[in-house]
């Protein structure tokens, strides 16, 4: 099914697309919230911390190669409103082989260093071992894992965020199931988590590949459109941006995981798993500005900014209710979806305090992210990218320069700080209408 944004209702051609793309991304945060759940109530807190510390590491993989499909979508979005259906071709054979040659080195280096990453990180003695088991398995289904990324972005790039919602439909059921075999029948531990994690990685690799041979216009021709220079040259004008980005922003969580390690396993326990809820309840704002980036994409390549814009302001007005809800949601049970992961009260009151210093930003946070998303649909990718990271820069420094004196809610107050910097950049930008010459 493919989703013309270009034309008819605006707000239900918005919301029509973003509701899968919510689904599917709460689905697909369900995997390493299983995972967590289950570790924490039939391993143990020490194996839920090592589950928790590995994400960082792993994000550095997914964040670069997120840059790389964020430029790829872009472009296909304003081909595809363009109508200009050859160029797709051509956009989908080569991001296809260019990033599977780079993420198979890339996991293959991943694999080979983990030990060392991990001790860099200062990762507790007592966490080493089981944070180096669930890596070493992980690291396995990073290919598939970002070619699925890549294979839903070509679908959601022609409007069609539904097919992605019923892989990842499969592919958490496949987990969940997995996870309790490998987990409480089998007594594998950690490694069962990560085994179950990647077949269903793997599972939802394939069924959109089968979905994507349905589509000519996503067709994949691998010895006719290999890696065409011209092609790929115009993919990287719009990526490396968004790459650099990723990658500084990949290595500033590293550096702030570094920090919070400081802090004992309770913190690490408490704010990794609250990370885990809160990436899980601000899913729909960052669904939302894909839909936006997207919408905008289109339109723009339909030579329409009237309705591009007017997206916008939808998109804002829908992050807000949003936005609200979930500050709500987590501000009342924040202390019992802690508890959900099987820690101590302790450990839950951490986390409850991460929540009410965080969650009533998040009205700000869901303003920043529809703007950025505008801007980046309008391939204004290097001040996106210059936006980015200078908050980043920002939440690291007063981090790094205040952990000692604030303690443990500098990981929240620094944040907050960052996002209200963002959002102040975003909006300069916006009215100043510079974006405008982007395109």
């Amino acid at each position: 099914m493919k989703n013309n944004m270009t034309e008819g209702n605006l707000f239900k051609a918005l919301l029509y697309f973003t509701m899968p793309l919510i689904i599917s991304g709460f689905l697909q945060q369900m995997y390493n919230i299983v995972d967590s759940i289950i570790v924490g109530n039939f391993v143990g807190e020490a194996a839920l911390a090592a589950v928790g510390i590995s994400a960082p590491v792993l994000n550095i993989v997914i964040f670069i190669t997120t840059g790389f499909v964020s430029g790829y979508t872009i472009l296909l979005s304003q081909h595809y409103g363009a109508k200009d259906y050859s160029q797709i071709t051509k956009l989908s054979s080569t991001i296809f082989s260019f990033l599977a040659l780079s993420v198979t080195l890339v996991a293959i280096l991943g694999f080979i260093f983990i030990d060392k990453i991990l001790i860099l990180l200062n990762t507790p003695v007592e966490i080493i071992k089981p944070a180096y088991d669930y890596l070493s398995i992980i690291f396995l289904g990073v290919p598939f894992l970002v070619l699925y990324n890549l294979f839903s972005a070509m679908l959601k790039g022609i409007g069609n965020s539904k097919t992605p919602l019923h892989s990842i439909i499969l592919s958490t059921l496949i987990n969940i199931v997995l996870d309790l075999v490998f987990i409480n029948i089998f007594r594998w531990g950690v490694k069962g988590a990560a085994i179950a994690t990647v077949i269903a990685q793997v599972s939802s690799c394939l069924f959109l590949i089968v979905s994507i041979a349905k589509h000519q216009v996503l067709r994949i021709y691998i010895k006719k459109e290999f890696i065409k220079l011209a092609v790929l040259t115009d993919i990287l004008r719009l990526s490396l941006p968004l790459v650099i980005q990723s990658t500084v922003g990949s290595f500033g969580m590293l550096f702030l995981q570094k920090i919070m390690n400081s802090f004992g396993v309770d913190v690490v326990t408490a704010i990794t798993t609250a990370y885990k809820i809160d990436s899980l309840t601000i899913l729909p704002l960052i669904n939302l500005s894909s839909a936006i980036s997207i919408f905008t994409a289109q339109n723009i390549g339909a030579n329409n900014m009237t309705r591009a814009k007017e997206g916008l302001k939808k998109g804002i007005i829908i992050s807000l209710v949003v936005s609200i809800s979930v500050t709500t949601i987590l501000v009342l049970g924040g202390w019992n979806f802690m508890k959900l992961f099987g820690v101590s009260d302790e450990v839950a009151n951490i986390g409850q305090r991460f929540f009410y210093t965080l969650a009533f930003f998040y009205p700000i946070l869901g303003i920043e992210h529809s703007i950025y998303a505008f801007l980046q649909g309008n391939k204004d990718v290097i001040f996106t990218c210059i936006s980015s990271m200078s908050s980043l820069i920002l939440r690291v420094i007063m981090s790094y320069t205040l952990a000692t004196l604030v303690g443990p809610d500098i990981i929240a107050i620094s944040e907050i700080s960052a996002w209200v910097f963002a959002a102040i950049l975003c909006f300069a930008r916006y009215k100043s209408n510079r974006w405008n010459h982007a395109s």
